[in-house]
């Protein structure tokens, strides 16, 4: 029976190896730990400092507001009103309350209540916008309502809104519209406001034609439309808006100025002498 060869190996060249192994794998992992607890460190050293800005970022914001908000450079200094020329601005600031008192930062959220309170006074303004320059300068940007006509008053004219309602303030003949018609010989506030209503409802087209209206009317119901081609409509309340389509084909055959009469269907005459001195057409 043959030998078997029998190979002898060391135990302690063995083991070293595997201690070898073993400690470059700790070093490996030591290394590694190191590396993320230094990384996990650097982390919160950066939190912390950044929190620490932050901290100081808000504290400064604090400071400043807080020095600012006690300096006179937070109280109103002056207010400009733009916008509605023909508004009395004085009058406008005292309607809104705005006192050299007041913080320019309150007066910039108060922009709904000043639009209510001058909408009650001044039935031209629609809204108000506050905007501010030079850190304490306040500016008020006033909307004003359309304006549909004029009313003649006095020695001037007021406006006539498209809500219907008068603005309050008397102004020049030349400070108007001349493309706006003029509203005259209303003696009464209801004729006026129902005159209003239908002229506000016609097409824009036929609206742009009209020169006047004129409150001189034999009826209630009756309304009085001057064109500015010098002819003159006469038709009723309730149906002047309906039958003003026929109004440019029947003036196209006109030869001259006339009386164009929608109360009870559609005819027209010349206009006479008196007519014309009555209305200022000659």
């Amino acid at each position: 029976m043959a030998k078997r060869k029998i190979t002898k190996k060391d135990p302690k060249k063995e083991l070293s190896g595997w201690i070898d192994y073993k400690n470059k794998t700790n070093t490996n992992e030591k290394r590694r730990v190191s590396a993320s607890l230094t990384k996990l460190q650097a982390e919160r050293r950066h939190a912390l400092l950044t929190r620490l800005g932050f901290i100081i970022f808000f504290s400064l914001c604090c400071i400043l507001a807080l020095g600012y908000y006690i300096s006179p450079k937070a109280n109103v200094a002056s207010v400009q009103v733009k916008g509605a020329p023909e508004l009395n601005s004085r009058q406008v600031v005292k309607t809104v309350g705005i006192s050299p008192e007041n913080k320019v930062v309150f007066c910039l959220l108060k922009g709904k209540e000043y639009s209510k309170k001058l909408s009650a006074t001044f039935p031209e303004i629609e809204k108000v916008q506050v905007g501010v320059q030079k850190a304490n300068h306040l500016i008020l940007n006033i909307k004003e309502r359309p304006v549909i006509g004029y009313i003649h008053e006095g020695d001037g004219y007021r406006k006539i809104l498209a809500t219907g309602k008068v603005g309050s303030q008397i102004i020049a003949s030349n400070k108007i519209d001349k493309n706006k018609p003029l509203f005259t010989g209303y003696n009464q506030k209801v004729s006026l406001s129902e005159d209003i209503k239908v002229y506000a409802s016609l097409p824009q087209n036929i609206r742009d034609q009209v020169k006047m209206l004129s409150g001189e009317t034999r009826r209630p119901t009756q309304i009085i439309l001057v064109m500015k081609d010098n002819n003159i409509v006469i038709g009723n309340l309730s149906t002047i808006k309906s039958k003003m389509r026929y109004y440019d084909k029947i003036k196209s055959q006109l030869r001259e100025p006339s009386v164009i009469d929608f109360e009870i269907g559609a005819y027209s005459r010349p206009l006479t002498q008196a007519e014309k001195v009555k209305l200022g057409l000659t």
